[in-house]
């Protein structure tokens, strides 16, 4: 009876250690985790400040000769760092744009040095929904990013991180053609003065002066 009494009081105790384990594990990869998510982000240049994770756009409507609209800046210029694995040398950082409504063929994505310096090498983001050679595309609201940072082609670390991209509406304004008048290029003489030049005497050449428009 000793030995059952002995039996039956330790499985509870084994059971109850198991499980307190098994919390403490799981928060503790919960502790990680977040840890991770918060590893990386972009610093966002904003005229004389830094944004991190957010970027700033305004958008005008114009009607008139040359209706549409317009964002401004075109592209606003940002760099990534991740806390985690900072800037060394042979490394650089790729990032795609996952956001749900971007095409995927090839999502949009950057490839940038990380090999000196606090940050990788600076890119542009710009509003577009498709990837760009010379900037790196965001939609407006909420842009999930993955990203890759390698060491002599050798993934060191990934993870993902999130954006909002916040367009500023300005209103609706006029816009209306900008012209100026030019000269042609080739100023065309008629035969009573190449008779005159070829006397030796001088001519005056009349040039046709025309005006071009455009919008701004």
């Amino acid at each position: 009876m000793k030995g059952a009494r002995y039996f039956t009081g330790q499985q509870p105790i084994k059971f109850l250690a198991l499980l307190v384990g098994a919390i403490f594990v799981t928060l503790a990869a919960f502790t990680v985790s977040a840890q991770q998510t918060n590893e990386a982000q972009f610093r966002v240049k904003n005229e004389n400040s830094f944004n991190i994770n957010l970027i700033q756009f305004k958008r005008a409507e114009y009607v008139g000769q040359c209706p549409g609209s317009g964002i401004s800046p075109d592209s606003q210029s940002a760099r990534f760092v991740s806390r985690k694995t900072p800037p060394a040398p042979n490394r650089r950082v790729l990032i795609k744009n996952v956001t749900d409504g971007m095409e995927t063929n090839p999502y949009p994505y950057t490839d940038r040095s990380y090999d000196k310096g606090e940050f990788s090498e600076s890119f542009g983001f710009k509003v577009a929904n498709s990837h760009k050679t010379r900037t790196f595309s965001v939609l407006e609201g909420e842009n999930k990013f993955a990203y890759e940072i390698k060491e002599n082609n050798q993934v060191i670390e990934q993870g993902g991180l999130t954006a909002q991209v916040s367009v500023q509406n300005l209103g609706t304004f006029p816009r209306q053609q900008i012209c100026e008048n030019k000269v042609t290029s080739q100023c065309q003489d008629d035969a009573d003065c190449r008779d005159r030049r070829r006397r030796g005497k001088s001519c005056k050449i009349e040039c046709v002066t025309v005006q071009e428009c455009r919008c701004p």
